[in-house]
């Protein structure tokens, strides 16, 4: 860019910047590199992790919500069907039309009746079951009783008598532990005596503390209630008998989460209404997520505070530097000063800076020497020969780097490994793991001829793993070799395949958000190799199909990054097994793209040759 830059423009930008000082210009550098980037793209990071965040913890909410909901309709179902068996038990309606002379046989005859305490043995969810009926010679005698006046005054009661189908009532009551008044969950029904004058009410009490085995986990919020009532059950006693803060329409039915108020502070939540469609009665479940909101925000504010350290901690860093470049250029000016007063003896023979303004001030020297002695000729020449031996160096250098750099690589992959390892995080050593293997492959195959079939495809395999982790279950693989085929007796141009999974992941499985899958398939037919790598991603219509197949066929200089992969790939192919091999692409919007990989049967480097 700076080539295309006109001799006007450069010299504009040499005066302005000859206008400045080093430590302003240090400034506009640090922010205009530093510390913009760094907030856009540390704002961007932590507003993307906070809303996936949210996400997730919505997800476990959700999740936890349905198993509740599941859990209750089980013990709703469970007592309604026990109703059922009480309403309809013929002894039962016989018992409690009958005609008894004395309390004793009437107590005789309702000791016969076993079913409620059968029931009550063999399911643990029910607390008590209550059979009403205002006849005068009935008396309160075990789950039998009279109603008081107390009783017939109350709704549920009322409700009872002028409706035939169930219902479900929070009703309140006496705990006999502490004689407080306490919230508990019932199903109330009616039930008809053929052939009698009276009608009974059967009321069935949920035990609390089953209910609490069932659906109490502390870690988040439940409550339930019944219509419009108070919360008739919450694993937080304190919420018992509140009113929810959510207002139900009862002809509707509900099912959505999200983040509300709760004792003025926000938290997630879920809320939903129980399908009980046998009753008349809408039973409303809800939870909360109390800790999400607030650990969100604590981790968003580390996030922040982390940030803000790395910033200035850089600006430290950049002061300090550009503090030290310059007391060094006013050491080298006060140098030049004296050069250009002609006071060569005042000089310095050395300064210490940084190895720029030391060769500069080498350069002083030479020129003050130069002009100081009139050998300049055999001192250029000096210099020249002295240049000539240190490019050596550097050369010889680089060539002895170029040995080390790899193995130093690898060592110190390794090492980091095993400090991941030995401290516990055994995902992290098994990425290290994963990456020095691949660029392990990579570096060994730069420049080589051909490689084994089996290591082609285990080095795209240790890619797929390394995505593995970057993605999760967006991307899976499947490998289906041919049987009978050992893929370390083929060879094949190395560095060849992979290209094209990433292209599959990169273009394919974008916009997939879980499951996606890339097949590889391998087979041999016709002394031709052929290689499957295909995807379930967003596909392509049959124009863009065309579009890709002829960039993949003729070089342009105008085409996208992944054209060129593919250009390339098809070229090798082309160029070191013939015309007749190379790739095709088959893809359906929607669906998925397919790319077919062809080349012939090469088991040995002779062949190759040949």
């Amino acid at each position: 860019m700076e080539e295309n830059k006109s001799p006007k423009q450069r010299d504009s930008y040499a005066k302005l910047l000859g206008r400045t000082k080093i430590s302003t210009q240090m400034a506009v550098v640090y922010l205009l590199a530093i510390v913009l980037p760094i907030t856009i793209l540390g704002g961007l990071l932590m507003r993307v992790t906070y809303v996936n965040q949210k996400s997730y913890h919505a997800d476990l909410l959700e999740s936890y919500h349905a198993g509740i909901k599941r859990t209750m309709y089980e013990i709703t179902s469970q007592i309604y069907t026990f109703s059922e068996s009480i309403v309809y038990n013929d002894e039962l309606i016989e018992f409690l039309r009958g005609e008894y002379e004395t309390e004793n046989d009437l107590r005789a005859a309702a000791r016969e009746i076993t079913l409620m305490d059968d029931y009550m043995k063999s399911y643990a969810g029910i607390d008590e079951v209550l059979v009403y009926i205002d006849r005068e010679d009935m008396i309160n005698y075990g789950q039998y009783r009279v109603p008081t006046e107390e009783i017939k005054e109350t709704v549920w009661y009322q409700k009872a008598q002028s409706q035939f189908s169930p219902f479900w009532i929070s009703y309140r009551t006496k705990n006999p532990t502490n004689n407080e008044y306490v919230w508990r969950l019932a199903l109330v029904r009616k039930m008809i005596l053929v052939g009698g004058d009276k009608e009974a009410v059967v009321m069935i009490k949920v035990k609390d503390s089953y209910l609490s085995s069932r659906i109490g986990n502390q870690e988040y919020l439940t409550l339930i209630s019944v219509d419009d009532t108070p919360v008739s059950f919450s694993n937080q006693t304190k919420y018992y008998g509140t009113i929810p803060t959510f207002s139900f329409d009862p002809d509707e039915k509900y099912n959505y989460g999200g983040v509300t108020e709760l004792e003025g502070e926000e938290v997630l939540f879920h809320v939903s209404s129980l399908d009980i469609s046998r009753t008349s009665s809408n039973i409303y479940l809800m939870t909360y997520d109390i800790s999400a909101i607030e650990n969100m925000e604590q981790m968003f504010l580390t996030y922040g505070v982390v940030l803000s350290v790395v910033l200035l901690l850089t600006m430290f860093i950049l002061v300090s530097f550009s503090g030290s470049i310059v007391r060094q250029v006013k050491v080298l000016r006060a140098e030049m000063g004296k050069a250009s007063r002609g006071k060569y003896e005042e000089m310095q023979t050395g300064i210490r800076a940084s190895k720029e303004l030391t060769e500069a001030f080498d350069d002083l020297l030479v020129m003050v020497k130069n002009i100081q002695e009139m050998e300049a000729a055999q001192y250029e020449a000096e210099i020249k020969e002295q240049n000539i031996q240190n490019e050596q160096q550097k050369m010889e250098f680089k060539m002895l780097a170029s040995q080390i750099n790899p193995h130093f690589l690898y060592n110190t992959l390794e090492s980091i490994r095993m400090k991941a390892f030995t401290a516990g995080d055994k995902e992290v050593a098994n990425a290290i793991k994963l990456l020095g293997k691949s660029m392990r492959y990579v570096l060994e195959n730069t420049g080589t001829a051909d490689t084994s079939l089996q290591a082609e495809i285990d080095h795209i395999l240790t890619y797929l793993q390394i995505q593995q982790l970057r993605f999760g279950n967006r991307v899976n693989y499947i490998l289906t070799v041919e049987p009978g085929m050992n893929l370390e007796e083929y060879r094949v141009l190395p560095l060849l395949l992979q290209p094209i999974v990433e292209n599959g992941i990169v273009h394919g499985l974008e916009a997939r958000e879980n499951d996606g899958t890339i097949w590889i398939s391998i087979y041999v037919q016709d002394n031709v190799v052929y290689t499957d790598i295909s995807d379930n991603g967003c596909g392509m219509d049959e124009e863009t199909l065309q579009t890709v197949m002829a960039k993949v066929e003729n070089y342009t200089r105008k085409r996208h990054k992944s054209s060129i992969g593919l250009y390339n790939i098809n070229r090798r192919i082309k160029l070191n097994y013939g015309e007749q091999y190379g790739l095709d692409i088959q893809s359906t919007l929607g669906e998925g793209t397919m790319v077919r990989v062809t080349f012939p049967v090469i088991k040995s480097k002779k062949d190759i040759t040949e």
